[in-house]
């Protein structure tokens, strides 16, 4: 529920102060009177354009010193609209006034967004694999995990370093053999194999 608080006595005798001169609410809306003075009486007079569109708790209000007390201002079902609350002290020695605007409940809601489709979005966002198993590049990730490719993979990888620090020449080799090993294994994730013979 939208709330306003209303100072009393704040700023000397009788005075009566807000921090908002405009107030937005659906349905209902809250007034807190926190009284910073002497006892003091409060009187709410709605406008005609404000009367329309609800009714408040009470008109007249009587808060002690040091105390605050609760009014509400009720709207009816699908009220939309415009209108002026007159708040006075001191019978009438002091007053403020304050421009309403009930809105239906809906048009409050439409303007936050949607849970689910934050949710969704969020799904779709940190979603990496599709729902067959495969990488955003089309490779399968049970073919990228086969022992036999990881092992192939991982000697080929400790024949290369050997190489390279005992004889360069045959690291250079052995790189050749390595683009012939990357056309065998391309075949394999693509599940064709390059030196399968055709039956005939």
């Amino acid at each position: 529920m939208r709330e306003l608080t209303v100072y009393l006595n704040r700023d000397g005798l009788n005075t009566v102060e807000t921090d908002e001169r405009t107030v937005r609410a659906s349905q209902s809306m809250a007034l807190l009177l926190e009284n910073h003075g002497k006892p003091t009486h409060i009187h709410f007079h709605p406008d005609d354009d404000l009367a329309a569109l609800g009714s408040i708790t009470e008109h007249h209000v009587f808060v002690p010193k040091g105390e605050w007390r609760r009014v509400e201002l009720q709207f009816m079902e699908a009220a939309a609209g415009t209108g002026r609350l007159e708040i006075t002290a001191g019978y009438g020695q002091e007053k403020t006034t304050i421009d309403v605007e009930a809105v239906p409940a809906e048009a409050t809601e439409s303007t936050e967004p949607s849970s689910e489709s934050t949710v969704q979005a969020d799904h779709e966002t940190d979603s990496e694999q599709s729902p067959d198993g495969t990488l955003p590049l089309g490779l399968d990730t049970e073919r990228l995990e086969n022992p036999i490719v990881l092992g192939a993979a991982g000697a080929f990888l400790l024949v290369v370093i050997l190489l390279a620090v005992v004889n360069p020449l045959a690291a250079i080799a052995s790189i050749v053999a390595a683009a012939i090993m990357a056309v065998g294994v391309g075949g394999y994730l693509a599940e064709w194999d390059p030196f399968e013979s055709d039956e005939t």
